[in-house]
C-alpha cells in the first residue's frame, strides 16, 4: 500500500481526496491535513458579508472525508521535507510516497501600512462587515485591492456590484459614493481588452467608480485617522468606509520548501502533471496558480487534475496518461440580482503561448444568478455527500 499525503482541505485537496479514494481505495492509504476541521466554500463569504448566507451554510466539517475511506489529520503543516520525505505537522510526522500540495495562499492583512482593515476574504472579515456595511447610510464608500495575485480575480467587482445592489434596494445609493481601487489599469484587463470594454460599460451604467493605479501594489499606506487611501503613485482618496482586499502570500512551509520559487516563494510545477522537480510531489490550486500566470480559482483545479491523478494512478497501477492538455473553467459573476456567466480556456496562458485567455462572457441573467447558487450546493454535495442548511 502507497501512502499518499493531501495538505489542504479547500477545493484542491478535497478534488484529490475524491478521486484517490475512488480510483486507489484498494492501493493506497490517503490522508488530508488541514488545520481547520472545516471547509468553506469561498466564493460564498461575499453573500455572508450581505447577509445572504449564514457561516453553517458555507461550510461542512472536513471529517466527513472519512467517510470515503480518507483519513483526516486537523493539524497544521509546519514543515515540508520533500528530500526526507515527510511532513511535520503539528500533531505528528506524517511520511508520505506521494505529495500533493494544496494549502491555498494566506490573507496577510496586517501587512498594509496603517491597517489591518476588514475584508470579506476570510469569513470572520466577512461576518464583520455586515455591521459596517449596515451601518453605513451616507458618504464614500471604498473598495480597494492592496496587490495581486489574490483569491478569485473577479470578486472585487462583485464587492461593489453587491454593493451597490443593496444600497439601491434600500434607497440610499444617490448618497453613496461606491470606487473601485485596483492595481490595473483598466478593469477585467487580465481578460483581455474586450473583457475590459464590457467591464467598464456594466461599472459605468451601475455608477460606480475606478481607479485603476497601474501598479502592483496599488496601495502605499492608509491614513486611517484622516480616512486617506495613498496610492502606490501619489494619489490620495478620501472615504468614510474602506473594505480591504488584503495582500495574499504563500503558506511559510511552502516558502521555505525545496520546491519553492526563490524568488516568490510560489510552488514550481511542470505542466500537464502538476509535478514540482521531485517525481513524487505535485502542487495543485491557489499555491501554484501564480507561478502558472493563473489567477487563483478553484474552478480551474477540475481541469487539470485529471493530469496529476493519471500519473500517479501510472505509478501504482499503469495507465495511459493523455496529452491532451488543457486548463479551462466556468464561473458565474453576481454582478448585483443578476449572475453574469463566463467560460475560459486558459491553456494558451499556462504554455506561455498567449497574454490572455479565450473567454466567452454572457450578459447578466437571473438565471445565471441561480446557477451561481446551485454550484455551492453541488460542492459540498459532490465532494464530502453533505449539502448544508
Amino acid at each position: 500500500m502507497k501512502n499518499i499525503l493531501i495538505l489542504g482541505g479547500g477545493t484542491g485537496g478535497l478534488i484529490s481526496a475524491k478521486h484517490f479514494s475512488e480510483e486507489l481505495a484498494k492501493d493506497a492509504n490517503i490522508v488530508l491535513v488541514d488545520k481547520k476541521d472545516k471547509t468553506e466554500f469561498r466564493p460564498s463569504y461575499l453573500y455572508v458579508m450581505m447577509g445572504y448566507r449564514e457561516p453553517n451554510q458555507v461550510s461542512a466539517p472536513l471529517s466527513l472525508i472519512e467517510r470515503k475511506g480518507v483519513k483526516f489529520v486537523n493539524a497544521e503543516v509546519k514543515k515540508i521535507d520533500v528530500k526526507n520525505r515527510y511532513v511535520e505537522t503539528s500533531a505528528k510526522r506524517l511520511e508520505y510516497d506521494y505529495l500533493i500540495i494544496a494549502l491555498g495562499a494566506e490573507t496577510r492583512p496586517e501587512l498594509v501600512k496603517g491597517g489591518p482593515f476588514l475584508n470579506p476574504w476570510e469569513l470572520d472579515g466577512a461576518i464583520e462587515l455586515r455591521k459596517l456595511i449596515k451601518g453605513f447610510k451616507k458618504g464614500k464608500l471604498l473598495v480597494a485591492v492592496h496587490s495581486t495575485p489574490y483569491r478569485c480575480p473577479p470578486a472585487p467587482w462583485e464587492v461593489a456590484f453587491l454593493l451597490d445592489f443593496y444600497y439601491s434596494g434600500l434607497g440610499l445609493r444617490k448618497d453613496i459614493e461606491i470606487t473601485l481601487v485596483h492595481p490595473f489599469k483598466r478593469p477585467f484587463e487580465n481578460f483581455g481588452p474586450l473583457a475590459a470594454k464590457m467591464m467598464e460599460g456594466l461599472m459605468s451604467e451601475r455608477k460606480i467608480n475606478w481607479i485603476g493605479v497601474g501598479k502592483n501594489p496599488a496601495i502605499a499606506e492608509v491614513d486611517s485617522s484622516n480616512k486617506v487611501l495613498i496610492t502606490a503613485t501619489g494619489e490620495k482618496i478620501q472615504y468614510d468606509a474602506l473594505i480591504m482586499i488584503p495582500p495574499h502570500l504563500p503558506p511559510k512551509p511552502v516558502a521555505e520548501s525545496d520546491i519553492s520559487d526563490p524568488n516568490t516563494g510560489w510552488a514550481k510545477v511542470t505542466p500537464p502533471t502538476m509535478k514540482t522537480k521531485y517525481d513524487d510531489v505535485y502542487a495543485i490550486g491557489d499555491v501554484v496558480a501564480p507561478s502558472l500566470k493563473l489567477g487563483m480559482a478553484g474552478v480551474l483545479v477540475h481541469s487539470y487534475f485529471k493530469y496529476t491523478l493519471a500519473s500517479i494512478i501510472s505509478d501504482i497501477k499503469g495507465v495511459y496518461l493523455s496529452n491532451d492538455f488543457r486548463v479551462f473553467g466556468t464561473c458565474v459573476m453576481d454582478v448585483g440580482g443578476f449572475g453574469m456567466a463566463a467560460a475560459c480556456d486558459f491553456t494558451k496562458v499556462v504554455l506561455g503561448e498567449a497574454q490572455y485567455p479565450d473567454c466567452i462572457f454572457l450578459p447578466p441573467t437571473s438565471f445565471s444568478r441561480v446557477f451561481k447558487e446551485m454550484f455551492e450546493k453541488q460542492y459540498f454535495s459532490w465532494l464530502l455527500g453533505y449539502i448544508p442548511k
